[in-house]
């Protein structure tokens, strides 16, 4: 954790085997003494251009701020997110265990400067994530109520599939997506027959 000029807190969720990302997310919320953090992953990196924006940062009147997220996949540039990643301290919570969202109160405005997100050196990387966040996914649609079905198994991967090529994500890595979709669906549906 480092802290910048303007007091906001840099995280880093680094502990291996995470099962619910928003309960991690929250205890360092209750924890800290910081009034603002920023939350970033472990493959995740601040530019000097976010860091120089952040400590002369006007944070009056906001609770939060959206950050632009640059995907590289194998190294090849695979299109941009927005997400809420910079926020002051009692302005919400983190919701869902996996692919959580911080939901906070009050106006939200939107830093200029992206961070980059590697999310795997290799191919083989990428199959082990999808693998452990498919299953946390299984798990999470189950504890929301959400039910697996033939349909999702079977079209939702084809939708993903779709949805990833029109965002420009690339036909691998849009393979691979629909790859995780299956994954999650039929892990669920197999957690409903036994």
């Amino acid at each position: 954790m480092s802290k910048l000029k303007n007091e906001i807190k840099f995280v880093t969720l680094k502990e291996p085997g995470i099962k619910d990302f928003a309960l991690a997310r929250n205890k360092i919320l209750d924890d800290s003494k910081s009034d603002w953090l920023f939350f970033v992953d472990s493959d995740e990196i601040v530019t000097e251009g976010l860091r120089n924006e952040l400590s002369t940062l006007d944070l009056t009147g906001y609770s939060g701020f959206y950050v632009k997220r640059k995907n590289y996949f194998l190294g090849k540039f695979i299109g941009i997110d927005r997400m809420v990643r910079l926020g002051e301290r009692g302005a919400g919570r983190w919701h869902r265990s996996v692919h959580e969202v911080w939901m906070i109160r009050g106006k939200i405005g939107e830093l200029r400067n992206p961070i980059i997100h590697e999310t795997a050196k290799n191919l083989k990387e990428y199959i082990s994530k999808i693998n452990y966040y498919s299953t946390l996914h299984a798990e999470a649609n189950t504890a929301e109520g959400k039910r697996a079905n033939f349909f999702k198994v079977i079209f939702y991967p084809k939708f993903k599939f779709v949805e990833s090529v029109i965002n420009g994500r690339g036909v691998v890595f849009s393979i691979l997506q629909s790859f995780h979709s299956f994954l999650a669906w039929s892990k669920q549906w197999t957690f409903q027959k036994s």
